[in-house]
Parts: structure tokens; C-alpha cells; sequence
């Protein structure tokens, strides 16, 4: 009995002893050295955060080169003045060519002088247009000038450059030969303008009638009064 008694009591130290020894460690046990945390008796390693500062991302922004202008200047050509070339029918032009042969459009001044000779191209006018030509002449009633030299001779409209009361032969227009006396100016008439001369006729449609005549021949006889 008493055997068995000790035996009962053996086996109760050693199941209380088995008790102890199984014993869940309460709601948290932590092991400093090892860094484990016991939450619910899941063992769970403990990690270490390090927060970082968020960096900022600044975008580079490539600046465009500065286009500079460059100034162009322009290269100003001076023109050398034009010398006022003056010839007559037998002169010769700069490039060797004679008046004659020159194209229409090509401008010259003839000499103005007693004797020199030209040749040019003729329109008429009427009298029924105006009473009086630029130098004051009246035409009311005549289309000559009686001049002390050459009598009544046929008055013409010349270019601004010839001085009034200058006589001129003029041969190998529509209207014949004749002489004619510079007493009139008009727009279109002068050197290098429509017609050099314009030869005056009692009514426009007789001028009109007359048509313009090329290729006249001129002979200055007389330069002014």
C-alpha cells in the first residue's frame, strides 16, 4: 500500500514538473539579445526601418542658345553722274555708234547750235485749243510768225531746252519743206519724250489728219531772237 502510494505521488512531481517545464510564456516575453518578439506564441523577427527623406527630382531644363542677329548691311552702290552728252548728226555716241543707228529708245540731246543737224520725229496741234503759245505768242488768228529775217514762217513746239524765237529748217516731214520757229512747249514734246517737235495747224483735225512724221531731218538756222 504504502508502495503504492509513493509511486501515485512520484508520477504527480514528475507530471507537475512536466507542467512547469511546458508553460507558454505569457502575452509578450521578449529576448533583448536575440531581437524576437513572442506575440501569441508566433515567434516574429523584428525588422528595422529606416525612413528616408523623399528627394526631390528636379527636371534639368536645357536653356536654347540665344540666336543673335546679325545685322546685314547693304552695300550702297554709288552711281557715278551721267555726263549730259550733247552731239549733232555727223557726232559720234560713247560706244562708236551713229546717232542714226541707235534704237528709239535710246534718249540724246542734240546740239543746239547755228548750223548743227539732227533728225527726230514731228506731231501738229491746232490753234482752236488755246489762243497763245508758251512765249506769249497769240495764234488767234495766224499759224506763221512773220520774223524780220525769214519772213512768215510756220511756228513749232519744241523742247523746254531750245530759248524761243529759234528758227529751224525742217525738211523730209508729211508736211514738205519749211521753215519753222520755236515759239511753243507741250507734255509730250521734247527729246526723249513722245515727239520731239509739234507743228501748229489752223484746227485739230487737220493736225489729226497730218499724222506724226519720222525720220525728219532738223538744221537749227538760228539760236533765240
Amino acid at each position: 500500500m504504502k508502495r503504492t502510494i509513493y509511486i501515485i505521488n512520484a508520477i504527480l512531481f514528475m507530471g507537475c514538473c512536466l507542467l512547469v517545464s511546458t508553460t507558454t510564456p505569457d502575452v509578450k516575453d521578449i529576448d533583448v539579445n536575440n531581437k524576437i518578439t513572442y506575440v501569441n506564441s508566433d515567434a516574429i523577427t523584428k525588422e528595422e526601418v529606416i525612413e528616408v527623406a523623399p528627394v526631390e527630382i528636379v527636371e534639368e531644363v536645357e536653356e536654347e542658345p540665344e540666336v543673335v542677329e546679325e545685322e546685314v548691311q547693304e552695300e550702297v552702290v554709288e552711281e557715278e553722274p551721267k555726263e549730259e552728252v550733247v552731239v549733232g548728226k555727223d557726232e559720234v555716241i560713247e560706244d562708236n555708234t551713229p546717232i542714226d543707228s541707235k534704237p528709239s529708245e535710246e534718249v540724246y540731246i542734240p546740239s543746239i547750235t547755228v548750223g548743227s543737224t539732227f533728225k527726230g520725229t514731228m506731231s501738229g496741234y491746232g490753234s482752236d485749243i488755246g489762243n497763245c503759245t508758251a512765249s506769249g505768242h497769240y495764234i488767234g488768228d495766224s499759224i506763221y510768225y512773220s520774223d524780220s529775217t525769214y519772213g512768215d514762217i510756220r511756228i513749232l513746239a519744241g523742247d523746254g531746252s531750245i530759248p524761243f524765237g529759234t528758227v529751224i529748217e525742217v525738211s523730209n516731214s508729211n508736211a514738205g519743206s519749211f521753215i519753222g520757229i520755236v515759239l511753243d512747249t507741250g507734255r509730250n514734246i521734247g527729246f526723249g519724250r513722245v515727239y520731239d517737235f509739234d507743228l501748229l495747224f489752223k484746227t485739230s483735225k487737220e493736225a489729226i489728219n497730218y499724222g506724226v512724221s519720222r525720220n525728219v531731218t532738223f538744221k537749227i538756222l538760228r539760236v533765240g531772237y
